[in-house]
């Protein structure tokens, strides 16, 4: 999508061993107190052989997570393998059903939530019983990354399990209150509305209902990762989300930018990274925002008070 940031990545190799598959080749690895998760820390060589005590205890993290979150996103999206539909697949279904003749609809609906697995763009890193044997090569900064990434996919899995949840409950809720007419056909018609087509009027009227004087950086971001309209795959956790100075059409330049499909937003705090606000609780509010196009925003008048293009104030 036009809207979606992109970012360069850093290619990480595993690198394994010839001979010895416990052996260190080359590999200089130190670990600071915050690579601990229990334990005291015991990584160095000794008698040739790389003791990973601490790397393995991360890891062991790791696995828990990183299971805690396939299992999660198989509860929203379903899973082939299972042939679950998952709340994703329950939803649309609900919809469908109160589409059809049978229940005063049109016999027809137009599907436009996303199937938007979060972690479709991580590469397998299956950690067995061997931890040594896998680990050897493995910084700890990539695993400490890893375990950041997949913390914030579990907070916008459980933020979409929670809107899907919701979403349902509406529909059946709706369900409820319509007459089976048994005579109507129940057949319906599913048109894919295509995301991108879908994007523009609802990313506006998102930001129009987000934009106010001290609105969380953070709830921005995972309201924006929780609808799939950006991939926390496409960052690094340790990637500052702020810009530098950013102007509005009139010239008039604010500090600490942030840009997100044409509409401009100036916080009040700089550096914050994707981990810090996605792990660490740190946040960042609003104070200033504009949107070159205000024909194209409904609600404008509220959310977007002054001339067009120009801070709201």
């Amino acid at each position: 999508m036009k809207h979606k940031i992109y970012f360069l990545f850093f290619v990480l190799v595993l690198v394994g061993c010839k001979s010895n598959p416990n052996k260190a080749q080359d590999i200089k690895t130190e670990l600071d107190k915050s690579d601990v998760v229990s334990g005291t820390q015991k990584v160095g060589l000794k008698d040739g052989d790389m003791v990973v005590q601490d790397k393995v205890q991360i890891s062991e993290k790791l696995r828990d997570l990183q299971n805690q979150v396939f299992t999660l996103e198989d509860q929203v999206y379903g899973t082939r393998k299972l042939g679950s539909l998952g709340l994703y697949g329950d939803l649309k279904t609900c919809r469908r059903k109160l589409a059809s003749r049978q229940l005063g609809g049109s016999g027809s609906m137009n599907w436009t939530e996303p199937l938007d697995r979060v972690t479709d763009k991580e590469e397998d890193m299956n950690i067995g019983l061997d931890e040594k044997k896998a680990l050897v090569g493995v910084s700890s900064e990539f695993l400490r990354d890893r375990i950041q990434r997949f913390q914030g996919y579990k907070l916008i899995l459980q933020k979409r399990s929670d809107e899907f949840t919701e979403k349902i409950e509406t529909c059946r809720g709706e369900i409820a209150t319509k007459t089976l007419d048994a005579s109507q056909s129940s057949k319906v018609m599913v048109t894919e509305v295509p995301k991108a087509s879908q994007d523009k009027a609802a990313i506006n009227k998102f930001m129009c209902e987000y934009v106010k004087p001290g609105a969380s950086l953070e709830k921005l971001m995972l309201g924006v990762l929780g609808r799939g309209w950006l991939s926390l795959a496409d960052f690094k956790m340790d990637q500052n989300l702020m810009g530098g100075a950013v102007k509005d059409s009139k010239g008039d330049s604010r500090p600490n930018g942030f840009i997100f499909n044409g509409w401009k937003m100036s916080f009040d705090a700089s550096p914050v990274t994707v981990g810090d606000l996605l792990n660490e609780g740190k946040d960042a509010k609003l104070v200033a925002w504009t949107y070159d196009h205000k024909a194209d925003v409904l609600g404008a008048p509220a959310c977007l008070p002054s001339a067009e293009g120009a801070w709201n104030h």
